[in-house]
């Protein structure tokens, strides 16, 4: 256990007077807090980690706020360690991104519909709620100087890291006008600041709500576009102007003073602003701490920016901002195309160690070989020892550790090179081979997440052999 492991262990034994049966640290999301889910009796909470005191008071206020009038928030369960430990309801791992269809149809089903009009009717309740902002973080409301911090997020984070040309003059003219037009919206709530489709779980089919403690004051319409213009949820059309419909609807009966013309150029505006907003994260994300999983969402961020020119007209240009996203349409950034090759296939083996027989393919006989065997060994537990990396308590036991995922990336690092040569060159075969003590564990699951990790990178057949996995099935292949 990490010492982080054995503080939120010792807390959680204080508060209940039980030691944890089971404590692991869930995947890491784009924050600095770190979740770990407890288990004991066949029940769960998760103990949360978070060293800025500031954030967690927001959370505790709104958490308690909005149990009080029955919003579908998680539980706030305990609060230990000076208020940098606490301990929430689990709601499970299924949110609402999880399960829409991809690619999607022409009509989303029954379900989906349903599924996104209930949440807009938890939406409406979350604006309207009689909350007082005593504490909150960073600021108590979206203001002028709010929206300049995000614009400028997308000039430092993304155009200046990608090479973007841009005239500075220009673009503050632009972006003063978007602040001036919105800081001075008469349609204002509870804006809860990252309404997205990961930070909305299903439970019992119901949607619960997480991840609201940067909630302040704000526009109506900001709620809605990120809900509406999620980039990689990446709805429909057709589809976001129907549930544009059914807010309107709901808003105009439950809001006082709710004008629908004022709202859709409101959203028109806030939309455009989370837009720049989260391109600039990406670039933060992807283009300094490169991370390649944000780069796959410019594309769709560029592609809704687009969109926009079809909603209800600003009474302002953007010239600048204009013109900047017609250079982007017509960059590598509007599409990013996998590399791939129709002749190279990749073939990745997992094997014992011990057995000392390296895996060699017959092709070549060279390749890539990791050792996994410093990495967290589950074949230890007895929980573990009968199963694989094929078998799901396995792959959540490392998939919740740091250091797996992050030996993974190092890995993906070291071999992007060699593929990409390969493809250039028009070579047929190349092997990676990942070896732990027995060839069960941890071979096993680095293999198959090296597997799905070339498939989202890469254009080229990749197949997967257990070596020392009797009675597994003995190789499998596809292709992205």
């Amino acid at each position: 256990m990490t010492e982080t492991e054995k503080e939120i262990a010792r807390q959680y034994e204080l508060w209940t007077g039980k030691e944890p049966e089971s404590l692991y640290l869930l995947p890491a999301s784009g924050s600095a807090r770190k979740y770990y889910r407890i288990i004991r009796n066949g029940e769960s909470v998760l103990g949360v980690c978070n060293e800025n005191i500031a954030e967690n008071q927001a959370y505790f206020s709104f958490s308690l706020q909005f149990a009080r009038i029955g919003l579908n928030v998680p539980a706030l369960c305990h609060v230990a360690c000076g208020e940098t430990i606490y301990f929430v309801q689990d709601l499970g791992d299924c949110s609402l991104f999880s399960v829409l269809p991809d690619p999607w149809p022409q009509e989303p089903g029954c379900r989906i519909d349903s599924l996104y009009r209930t949440v807009i009717d938890h939406l409406a309740r979350f604006q309207t709620a009689p909350v007082t902002y005593t504490k909150v973080y960073p600021v108590a409301a979206f203001d002028r100087t709010s929206m300049m911090w995000d614009l400028n997020y997308f000039k430092y984070f993304f155009l200046k890291l990608s090479g973007t040309e841009f005239s500075e003059p220009l673009l503050e003219k632009d972006f003063e006008n978007l602040c001036d037009f919105l800081s001075g919206s008469t349609l204002q709530g509870f804006l809860y600041r990252d309404f997205q489709s990961r930070n909305i779980l299903l439970k019992g089919d119901q949607p619960w709500f997480i991840d609201f403690q940067g909630g302040r004051k704000g526009p109506l319409a900001y709620d809605l576009v990120s809900l509406l213009y999620d980039a990689k949820a990446n709805l429909p059309e057709n589809f976001r102007r129907k549930l544009m419909e059914y807010y309107l609807g709901i808003a105009s009966e439950r809001i006082p003073g709710f004008a629908p013309e004022t709202f859709q150029r409101d959203f028109h505006a806030c939309l455009l602003l989370r837009i720049l907003q989260a391109m600039g994260t990406y670039g933060l994300r992807g283009l300094h701490q490169k991370k390649d999983l944000f780069l796959k969402s410019i594309p769709f961020a560029i592609r809704n920016f687009s969109s926009a020119a079809s909603l209800s007209p600003l009474p302002f240009q953007l010239p600048e901002i204009e013109r900047i996203f017609k250079t982007l349409n017509n960059s590598r950034w509007a599409s990013f195309q996998k590399p791939g090759s129709t002749e190279l296939h990749v073939s990745i083996f997992s094997f014992s160690l011990k057995s000392g027989n390296l895996p060699s393919h017959p092709d070549h006989g060279g390749g890539f070989v990791f050792d996994c065997r410093f990495l967290p060994n589950p074949g230890r537990f007895e929980t573990y020892k009968d199963l694989s990396g094929l078998d799901t308590e396995v792959i959540r036991f490392l998939s919740a550790r740091p250091q797996v995922a992050d030996f993974l990336q190092n890995c993906l690092q070291v071999v992007k090179p060699a593929i990409l040569n390969y493809i250039e060159r028009g070579f047929e075969s190349l092997s990676l081979s990942f070896g732990c003590t027995g060839g069960r564990h941890r071979s096993v699951y680095c293999a198959e997440s090296m597997a799905r990790l070339l498939r989202q990178e890469f254009d080229v057949a990749v197949s997967v052999r257990h070596l020392n996995l009797p009675g597994k099935p003995a190789a499998r292949s596809g292709t992205p």
